[in-house]
């Protein structure tokens, strides 16, 4: 009686846990988490190398954990929310300042946007920072006008394509520099005027100089610097506008030549969108939503993909994006279910042992006293 009792209970734990906690695992993205958690995929950028090498920390306050972009729904409950246009299971896309790698990463919901319409959470994932960050150069810093020539180096990068669009759109003239003949062959077809192979011209503003008719380039968009500082130089314009935004050829100059800059009147900038105040970050995103999202829409833009990896396989794609071997972006695909009691896991397994632990010390116990009571019978003393 006591075995089958057991074994009654052990299925009864079987079947609650399996019918009711997997269903609360798959519904759980559709129910309320907290304010502001996506439940997501993440695009790969090359701050999150920078990161793990020790050379980009995040910001004061931030969690270490990398990630700056992510795409999937927000987990929060209507009654706690002051703007009644976020509701749950609404599929959104986020920049961040870290984070984007964990499981579910909370955000400053002036960071969160609607994902477009037609848009898969892959393609939505390849948005948030890349996109921000490339109309943030052309629109913000480099002031970009139509007629423009605008040197774009990575320009098969995630930000390079964004980049060459967003150009394309303004009424510009996109100058692609990348490293393979395969690579801006992609930058024209996703509408740059021009492309410079800078592996096989070493001098590449020479190729500036003569595609723009002597005129150079009035934007410069720079996530390189050092080893290709003295040849874009040559190639910035009069009263150019030159944008770094990362060190990926070197942080430092031999020789700056100010004089040179002076003389063209030029202007250098340095920027980052992660270490902006969230009052700057909240504008960007806003503005960038409102003008650039509903291009998306009608197919006028279009984030490209690398590939997607899984998560697990985050170490294999950051390998490929330092060998510089990707086109577009790179996402890590996070296929979990979220238990909205994720407690009730282990409490369950304890549970389960517990019983099994108390149900065989009661078989032993029972077995001791009938033990104990045929040797009391066969005694000789008794």
């Amino acid at each position: 009686v006591f075995l089958f009792f057991f074994f009654f209970f052990f299925v009864f734990c079987v079947f609650f846990f399996f019918f009711f906690q997997a269903e609360d695992g798959i519904r759980d993205v559709e129910r309320s988490r907290g304010l502001g958690d996506v439940y997501k995929r993440q695009a790969l950028n090359r701050a999150d190398i920078m990161q793990r090498k020790g050379r980009y920390p995040p910001p004061k306050g931030v969690t270490d954990i990398p990630g700056l972009e992510c795409a999937g729904y927000l987990l929060n409950s209507p009654s706690d929310l002051k703007n009644t246009s976020y509701r749950s299971n609404r599929r959104v896309m986020a920049i961040l300042q870290g984070g984007g790698y964990s499981t579910v990463v909370k955000t400053h919901l002036g960071g969160v946007m609607e994902i477009p319409k037609g848009l898969s959470f892959e393609q939505a994932a390849a948005i948030p920072e890349t996109w921000i960050t490339a109309y943030q150069l052309i629109n913000w810093l480099g002031d970009t006008q139509r007629g423009d020539y605008v040197l774009v180096h990575a320009g098969a990068s995630g930000v390079g394509t964004s980049a060459i669009q967003l150009i394309k759109s303004t009424g510009a003239h996109a100058i692609a520099v990348c490293s393979s003949e395969s690579k801006i062959k992609v930058c024209k077809d996703l509408g740059a005027a021009f492309g410079v192979n800078y592996k096989e011209e070493k001098e590449f503003s020479k190729a500036v100089m003569e595609l723009t008719s002597k005129h150079g380039a009035d934007v410069i968009l720079d996530p390189v610097f050092g080893s290709h500082y003295p040849e874009n130089l040559k190639s910035l314009a009069d009263e150019g506008r030159w944008i770094v935004y990362a060190f990926m050829g070197g942080a430092k100059v031999a020789d700056m030549n100010a004089p040179k800059l002076f003389s063209k009147k030029a202007t250098m900038k340095f920027t980052t969108i992660r270490m902006r105040t969230q009052e700057y970050r909240d504008k960007l995103v806003k503005e960038f939503a409102e003008k650039t999202l509903p291009k998306f829409e009608s197919g006028e833009l279009k984030p490209i993909i690398d590939k997607v990896l899984p998560m697990s396989q985050a170490a294999e794609a950051q390998k490929r994006m330092e060998k510089n071997e990707n086109i577009g972006k790179i996402i890590l695909r996070m296929d979990i279910c979220i238990s909205s009691n994720p407690v009730h896991t282990p409490y369950f397994i304890v549970g389960v042992l517990g019983f099994w632990g108390f149900g065989l010390s009661l078989i032993h116990i029972c077995r001791c006293r009938r033990i104990e009571r045929c040797r009391s019978r066969w005694s000789p003393y008794h």
